[in-house]
């Protein structure tokens, strides 16, 4: 690819996330407009991730503008001329139809040089986020029932020069730590963690409006896994399903926001996610952030686990998942992919029947091509068939998540991007193409 061309296309709505090379992940009108310079994720045209130079994020006003959401709970509103990738090729929003595969982000890369926080900090983050109170005018708390979190916070917050004051309730059925100033509180000075909250953006905020700030995501990979180590112990849930023989696991938050961030935060481990609403009449929307399947459940566990008595769960969940044979029937490539295998095999002068048992499968004549391969598998036939096609589905760098719904809501306002060195950026962590100026001007309606 020419390093040195612009594709300009228009994209999301003005307050969908981009990815950004430092691990950031902001609204398009946050960026800048012309004379934007920034290191964004994009991806080439093998569909790996890479960094690409984001040079004008421009309002273009108004447009038809389409909305799809997928299996994972993952969802877009984009023009609806914006592009998506399908395993074939790149589809218009308004040609996409329920069913259809595209190309989603399979993980987000640590950035080179990663900002570090202090330990303390991310863990007393994590815990307030979870199971403190910070409203404005009222003393700060946390309140749990595992001792081990009561401990953290304790020691977290003698980072701050904080002795946390333990009140125990037996009506509450729960411990209340206060996070007092370690000084006399006067005009213009106010508790530390009060002020540490606030420059996050976090201070004075519900439950609903909760987010993960900026300086978690440009930490390192490790000290992510910290965070959600702890974040986990709060509203996390850990258990093994005896009946159904799997584990069971989740995050919940009346946060929308907080639950797609937390999902780019496992993206940086290479856990995948899904996000299911729970509604009950009366109450606010509350959203799960579920952990399925064998391997990803194990990846958790192993790389980030759950802090206190819900990590003693964890470990037990672990356990019972040495004895559960992975079945792969979401990680797949889409069985189009089918076609070019049957090409191959042509062209090769290589039956069926023979190709079966090359791959030491049983031959089950037309069975075959019904269903998505997994990667794995996939990898063995492009080394079986000396295809680097194959070979780069196989190891590419995506998740084909699944569309389950496509509308056309009201005309919004969108921004164009123009992006140097790329086939396109992460919106939402969805692959979308940034279209060249010929394609799609700023001009057409």
């Amino acid at each position: 690819m020419d390093e040195s061309a612009n594709y300009l296309g228009f994209c999301t709505c003005w307050g969908s996330p981009i990815s950004c090379a430092e691990g950031s992940h902001l609204p398009l009108d946050e960026i800048g407009g012309r004379g934007t310079r920034r290191d964004i994720l994009a991806f080439d045209d093998q569909m790996r991730v890479i960094p690409a130079l984001l040079t004008e994020v421009r309002d273009v006003g108004a447009h038809s503008v389409v909305n799809i959401r997928l299996a994972s709970g993952r969802r877009l509103e984009a023009g609806s001329e914006q592009q998506v990738r399908t395993l074939n090729e790149w589809v218009p929003l308004e040609k996409l139809m329920p069913g259809a595969r595209i190309a989603v982000a399979r993980y987000l890369p640590e950035q080179a040089q990663p900002i570090l926080m202090v330990d303390a900090e991310l863990i007393l983050l994590a815990h307030m986020i979870g199971d403190g109170s910070c409203v404005r005018r009222q003393p700060i708390r946390y309140a749990s029932i595992d001792e081990d979190n009561l401990t953290a916070v304790t020691l977290a917050a003698k980072h701050f020069g904080i002795e946390a004051v333990r009140d125990e309730y037996a009506a509450a059925r729960c411990i209340t730590l206060r996070l007092r100033a370690p000084y006399r509180l006067t005009h213009g000075k106010r508790n530390p963690v009060a002020s540490w909250l606030d420059e996050l953006g976090l201070f004075g905020l519900r439950s609903y409006e909760k987010f993960v700030p900026t300086p978690v995501f440009m930490s390192s990979n490790s000290q992510i896994g910290l965070f959600l180590h702890h974040l986990w112990s709060t509203d996390g849930s850990v258990r093994w399903d005896a009946k159904g023989r799997q584990g069971r696991i989740y995050y919940a938050s009346t946060s929308r926001q907080f639950i797609d961030d937390v999902a780019n935060l496992l993206l940086r481990l290479e856990v995948h996610t899904r996000i299911k609403r729970a509604a009950k009449s009366g109450y606010r929307d509350c959203w799960h952030l579920t952990i399925d399947g064998v391997e990803n459940q194990r990846r958790f566990l192993t790389l980030v686990g759950v802090h206190g008595a819900r990590g003693v769960r964890g470990q037990e969940v672990l356990r019972e998942l040495e004895s559960v044979l992975p079945n792969t029937n979401a990680d797949t490539v889409p069985k189009e992919v089918w076609n070019t295998v049957r090409e191959l095999l042509s062209k090769t002068g290589m039956s069926h029947r023979a190709f079966a048992a090359a791959l030491n499968t049983k031959f089950c004549g037309s069975t075959m091509w019904k269903h998505s391969p997994s990667r794995s598998r996939l990898a063995r036939i492009a080394a079986l068939l000396g295809d680097r096609g194959l070979e780069a589905l196989a190891t590419s760098h995506v998740y084909w998540d699944q569309v389950v719904e496509v509308s056309e809501v009201s005309p919004g306002r969108l921004m164009a991007l123009q992006i140097i060195g790329a086939e396109g950026c992460f919106v939402h962590g969805i692959a979308v193409r940034a279209l060249p100026p010929e394609t799609n001007s700023p001009g057409r309606r």
